[in-house]
């Protein structure tokens, strides 16, 4: 039976569309129509443009309002494609630090779990090893609240990225013996 990959490929587009507003401090909560992101201090950069729909306040380097972001399914869905037409250009490796590849990782896990992820945060301390943060329900009803420090987001990171380059060599390799 194959991995269910709702979170990991859900997280990733979202964490993909993050990168892009210079967003790497936030609280997301998790609904059944999508994703909440409240982004914690301001963003890099200028104005703010992405499928990701902007529910919240200025976002002038000067005004340190947290912006509020809504990812419907739809909406992570196009961010997804998006994001695959990118990973299709060129044969380098993704950074295994990034973002998106960090939350890919926390999704992996939920998945991997069958849980349903209600909510997580990414807040980076001054000196201190990055972390996210997440809780999500198990198939008993539990709440589980985990911790993820960046080390260990990186190793899951490439372990997905080494299993999923197999899967595509042995496919390639079945592909070729039967022509």
């Amino acid at each position: 039976m194959p991995e269910v990959t709702f979170h990991a490929r859900s997280l990733r587009a979202i964490g993909q569309d993050l990168e892009s507003k210079g967003i790497n401090q936030f609280n997301l909560k998790s609904s059944k129509y999508g994703y909440l992101v409240h982004a914690v201090g301001a963003p890099k950069g200028g104005l703010l443009q992405s499928l990701g729909r902007n529910i919240g306040v200025s976002t002038d380097e000067k005004n340190h309002a947290p912006a509020r972001f809504i990812y419907s399914l739809e909406t992570i869905d196009q961010l997804d494609d998006r994001g695959r037409a990118k990973r299709g250009v060129g044969e380098k490796l993704p950074d295994f630090f990034s973002l998106s590849q960090c939350l890919r990782a926390i999704g992996a896990v939920i998945d991997a779990k069958r849980g349903q992820l209600v909510e997580l945060s990414r807040n980076t301390e001054v000196d201190s090893i990055p972390s996210i943060v997440v809780r999500y329900l198990t198939l008993n009803g539990s709440y589980v609240s985990e911790e993820h420090a960046a080390p260990a987001l990186y190793d899951r990171s490439v372990h997905l990225y080494k299993s999923r380059r197999s899967e595509s060599d042995a496919s390639d390799d079945a592909m070729q013996r039967s022509h």
